[in-house]
């Protein structure tokens, strides 16, 4: 005859802790393999991607403003951003009130890119949206943004 063992507190604990550490750990792969996927869709590295949306959100950005957003060193913007100029898919020009900064905007080329990406990523999160019960998607979207919010509070606590 099988006798249930109880579980304690800690052992619950260590358990879920686990299977957060395995969620995470896979949620970061498929959004590794989902901005692969993009990247190889859209023919651009992740960070120009990146920096093709984020210079579509304003009218000028100045680079060092743009490596802020993005989260990269100052030669990673000069890199992705060269890339971008040889694509003509953004432009650069003088900062009316300060000649020592140059501004960057998206061409018309930049700006339909721009356009069919955000496209994409909207039909892409749809899409997930729609795999998910109607009556658990508040509940469900609630959860995620509990995770951003202990994600930022572990990072905070370990100086991550």
């Amino acid at each position: 005859m099988d006798v249930a063992v109880p579980v304690t507190d800690a052992e619950t604990f260590k358990r879920q802790a686990g299977r957060l550490q395995e969620a995470v750990e896979n949620l970061f792969a498929c959004c590794q393999a989902r901005i692969a996927m993009q990247s190889e869709l859209f023919g651009l590295p992740p960070a120009a991607l990146r920096a093709v949306v984020a210079l579509g959100e304003t009218r000028y950005l100045a680079p060092g403003e743009l490596g802020r957003r993005l989260g990269v060193t100052k030669s990673r913007v000069t890199a992705v951003t060269t890339g971008l100029l040889r694509q003509g898919l953004i432009e650069k020009h003088p900062d009316p009130a300060d000649a020592r900064v140059t501004l960057l905007s998206l061409t018309p080329a930049g700006k339909r890119m721009r356009e069919e990406i955000r496209a994409f990523l909207v039909s892409l999160f749809r899409s997930m949206l729609d795999k998910v019960e109607p009556e658990r998607r508040e509940s469900f979207l609630s959860s995620l943004e509990v995770l951003r919010q202990c994600m930022d509070a572990a990072r905070a606590d370990f100086k991550l």
